[in-house]
């Protein structure tokens, strides 16, 4: 039996029976006759072609059938009311001011693509976008100058922040050049000259350790440019050759303008992080963001 054989007023009519304990309360409760009640009741078992209320006297006592439907029924219209419920908040006005903060090598296409969205649902919304350092970002947080960060790194355990996985992403190491093979040895990237982000930063020895297994210090750094799309401008002219996150790369390595640099080994992955204050407190603004934000990237994630 298909759901549109089914006239869903007559379950609505069998639900508040079995609620109100009687055709006659239930009748008073939905405004019509006890007959008229009975009568859908009766028609509803008909079309099920089950008994769903054994009558003994002027009670009406559920049947095994009548058990079971109450049960899937119950469910469905929980359901249902859930999903009017988020229809309705997702459509109410949300508005305030949230202070996010980037690192400076997250892709400004995926913040932007979920800024928008946002702003397209809520545009009574403030969002306040600041780039930084990871250090300087979870140093923001402490201080509760940000709600929010997309960070790089986990947290240091002394510092009064919680974070939670938002996304991942691989890191490539590319040059303007094609290399002279698809994976380069420990020696000659040693000679090569780095473009980083920023001085203190562990994303060149990370990848090197991960594909050699060894420990550097004295990387050759060319230049310290802090954004990822300075970077990879710098790489496009020949200036060097830097790690940037696949997000940032691939369009160019398609268009055949940036060129990957291989290991020894798989991609390195790298996850990020959406941090927060311990004690920052969960306004409406900031849970509605939060959730609209991890959400917005757990699809993201699985295209």
């Amino acid at each position: 039996m298909k759901l549109n054989d089914i006239d869903l007023n007559k379950l609505a009519h069998f639900m508040e029976v079995v609620k109100a304990g009687g055709v006659t309360k239930a009748s008073l409760r939905l405004n019509l006759t006890p007959s008229a009640i009975s009568q859908s009741v009766r028609s509803l078992e008909t079309s099920l072609n089950t008994q769903l209320f054994d009558r003994v006297g002027k009670q009406m006592v559920l049947t095994t059938d009548g058990r079971s439907l109450v049960n899937n029924l119950s469910r469905y219209q929980e359901g249902l009311r859930e999903s009017l419920s988020l229809l309705q908040a997702s459509k109410a006005i949300v508005k305030g001011r949230v202070r996010l903060g980037i690192f400076y090598g997250f892709s400004n296409r995926l913040a932007a693509e979920f800024l928008a969205s946002l702003k397209h649902e809520h545009p009574e919304l403030e969002v306040d976008v600041i780039f930084g350092a990871p250090s300087e970002l979870d140093r923001l947080l402490q201080y509760k100058r940000l709600d929010f960060a997309i960070n790089l790194f986990k947290t240091s355990s002394e510092l009064p922040l919680t974070e939670k996985k938002l996304t991942s992403d691989e890191l490539w190491l590319v040059s303007s050049q094609p290399p002279p093979r698809r994976s380069l040895g420990f020696s000659e990237l040693r000679k090569a000259p780095f473009i980083d982000y920023y001085r203190k930063s562990r994303l060149i020895a990370a990848w090197i350790f991960h594909h050699f297994d060894k420990r550097v210090r004295d990387i050759p750094i060319t230049m310290y440019a802090s954004h990822s799309e300075l970077v990879v401008q710098l790489i496009l002219q020949g200036v060097g050759i830097g790690i940037v996150a696949s997000s940032i790369a691939r369009p160019y390595v398609a268009e055949g303008r940036l060129f990957v640099i291989r290991g020894k080994k798989h991609q390195l992955e790298s996850p990020i992080w959406l941090k927060e204050h311990k004690d920052a407190g969960n306004s409406p603004v900031k849970t509605l963001f939060k959730e609209k934000m991890l959400a917005h990237f757990l699809v993201e994630s699985k295209r």
